[in-house]
């Protein structure tokens, strides 16, 4: 299905999102994807109380699914006080199984990234003036979904809603109709592996800060920017040198490789951090992380980079994976890149279970807690690159 047709019933919303009254919903001009709210939930056999859930369809040419939305207070350890809206995909998929005949238990994993990358940003992009909740909180919520390589009931998350900026970058949109293929099977699953003590003692000691992969090479001194490596660099080396993250079929990983030693005071810095490494067969990417709210059981982890942390390694990706320059500011990845790498990041360091191992140099404030979640603070609405997108995960 090709672009969508703006009608005098149409009014555009933020990016590439129309207002369609006649629905009512949510129609995205470029893919043609329409999230329509069909009126308060009939389900009763599925919900325990009807008076909060409203019912939504996701429709394209290609799928159709329902979607079940519950009124809800705000999450406290966000600090909200408001009334928003969570979607309940466990339930949706309960209701799409009775309505469909389907066998399945829940949608594979192609059929749920479609259905995902279009229903949260149009649920974080809805009008205000649309709901029927007064005040909105600052966040809509997901729960259940694929992380790494499973259907999880657990998974939580939260997405910040749309805050139009008072002035945009640039060039810095991505209209691009490529949807996410309902085919695609779910990547192969990370495994958390530990730093090994030593034979003397049983302390766990990283020797090295930064832990470099053979080959790997930046373009600064202080290993952050254009990371480079040879396609046939074997992603198992890491045994023995520090802990990390492998998927099982050994074309993905994660890891920590460097950490603060001093303490620096630049201008909007986020604190001492540790800096993890991502590579597959197609990307490296270089990125900042800080263990936040601090628990016995782990921390949530703060993910940050920029562009200039992320290099291509391959020519055979999609047209619709690419990194645009943008003159003197950072350059732009496609929507459809961002969208690949925030799961692989998300998937992986959800399994992230701790190390005590640690480099005798490292700050002491850092740890390499346990992973219960992740935050990742800039991204896509509405086809548009915002520094305000915020996505947060909890295993």
């Amino acid at each position: 299905m090709g672009s969508v047709k703006a009608s005098i019933n149409m009014q555009t919303v933020f990016g590439w999102w129309d207002w369609d009254a006649e629905a009512p919903g949510m129609v995205n001009r470029v893919t043609g994807e329409r999230v329509v709210y069909r009126g308060r939930a009939r389900e009763e056999v599925l919900l325990p109380d009807r008076e909060t859930w409203l019912r939504f369809d996701y429709l394209h040419s290609e799928l159709t699914f329902p979607l079940l939305v519950q009124e809800v207070p705000g999450r406290e350890e966000l600090g909200e006080d408001k009334t928003t809206w969570q979607l309940d995909y466990r339930r949706s998929a309960a209701l799409w199984r009775r309505e469909t005949g389907a066998s399945e238990p829940h949608p594979s994993y192609g059929v749920w990234r479609r259905i995902d990358d279009c229903v949260s940003d149009a649920l974080a992009c809805w009008p205000e003036s649309q709901m029927s909740i007064k005040p909105v909180a600052a966040f809509v919520h997901l729960d259940g979904g694929w992380l790494n390589g499973a259907w999880s009931e657990r998974m939580t998350r939260s997405e910040e809603r749309l805050v139009i900026p008072e002035k945009r970058e640039p060039d810095d949109e991505d209209y691009n109709p490529w949807l996410f293929p309902l085919d695609a099977p779910s990547p192969s699953p990370f495994a958390f592996y530990d730093c090994k003590s030593t034979k003397r003692t049983e302390e766990r000691r990283i020797e090295d800060n930064p832990v470099l992969l053979k080959g790997l090479e930046f373009s600064d001194a202080r290993w952050l920017f254009e990371p480079k490596l040879s396609l046939d660099a074997p992603l198992a080396q890491l045994e023995g040198r520090t802990a990390y993250l492998l998927s099982r079929d050994e074309k993905r990983l994660l890891y920590p490789y460097w950490a603060d030693t001093e303490t620096r005071r630049e201008p909007g810095h986020w604190g001492v951090s540790f800096r993890l490494l991502y590579v597959d067969e197609y990307i490296l990417f270089s990125m900042q992380a800080v263990p936040m709210k601090q628990s016995s059981q782990g921390a949530m982890w703060r993910i940050f980079g920029t562009t200039r942390g992320l290099t291509l390694r391959s020519d055979k990706l999609s047209p619709a994976y690419f990194i645009r320059p943008r003159g003197n500011l950072f350059p732009l990845l496609s929507r459809p890149l961002w969208q690949q790498l925030r799961w692989a990041i998300t998937d992986a360091w959800c399994a992230w279970d701790g190390t005590e191992a640690r480099h005798a140099h490292w700050l002491k404030q850092l740890t390499l807690l346990r992973a219960n979640g992740v935050d990742l603070q800039e991204g896509f609405r509405g086809g548009i690159w915002l520094h305000r997108a915020q996505m947060i995960i909890r295993r």
